[in-house]
């Protein structure tokens, strides 16, 4: 049973959450400290207290992040690889693209996380660099092993590591697009069902990637 938490840590928990959400709404630079405090009711000095400032909360929001990324997706891309066949490499790529779609597209309360994610990635930093050294590279790493095993190439070439890029893009490609997405699509919203369109379509692309450079001479 999980032990309950303190005063202290449910403030400093609200405050991450609070600054997660207005930071992906509007990005770091626009968000002022009492705009946290606010929305989080809390004190401002609070955040000094449990961060050191307001860079100190950006990289706890990070983590946080990650840890939640972690906990869902990670078991995944972390664990070791048993001995595969081809066949099973390819396998177990679908089940990965589809646990990650779903997270990236779906699941409940990752909106402001992915919307987190995508703002830091493109500002140089401590920020940008702890999402590329504890989430994105080893998950592109994951995914070039098992595209190695599932075709017979150098997973630490450049053409896998490319290859990899260009299905897993495809995740993103649909996130970011996703209001011009569903205009098209004529979907009002995203459920279970319209998911699962996604999904599947992404999971059946990433297996003709795969199948391709596996008859390739």
């Amino acid at each position: 049973m999980d032990k309950p938490l303190s005063g202290a840590e449910i403030t400093r928990v609200t405050l991450i959450e609070s600054a997660i959400g207005l930071f992906a709404e509007r990005g770091y630079d626009a968000v002022s400290t009492r705009d946290i405090a606010d929305l989080a009711a809390a004190n401002i000095g609070s955040i000094a207290y449990h961060f050191g400032g307001k860079p100190g909360l950006r990289l706890a929001c990070a983590q946080h992040v990650i840890g939640n990324i972690a906990a869902t997706v990670g078991p995944a891309f972390l664990r070791p690889l048993p001995p595969l066949t081809p066949d099973q490499a390819l396998e177990m790529i679908e089940r990965m693209m589809g646990v990650f779609t779903n997270f990236w597209m779906v699941s409940e309360g990752s909106q402001s996380f992915v919307n987190f994610i995508l703002r830091e990635m493109l500002v140089k930093g401590e920020v940008s660099e702890l999402f590329y050294s504890a989430w994105m590279k080893p998950m592109h790493k994951r995914f070039c092993e098992l595209f190695g095993i599932a075709t017979g190439r150098d997973p630490a070439s450049h053409e896998v590591k490319i290859a990899v890029f260009s299905f897993i893009g495809q995740v993103f490609h649909f996130r970011v697009g996703q209001p011009l997405i569903m205009r098209r699509l004529e979907w009002d919203e995203l459920g279970e069902r319209e998911a699962e369109h996604i999904v599947n379509g992404l999971v059946k692309n990433t297996r003709a990637i795969v199948l391709a450079y596996r008859l390739q001479d």
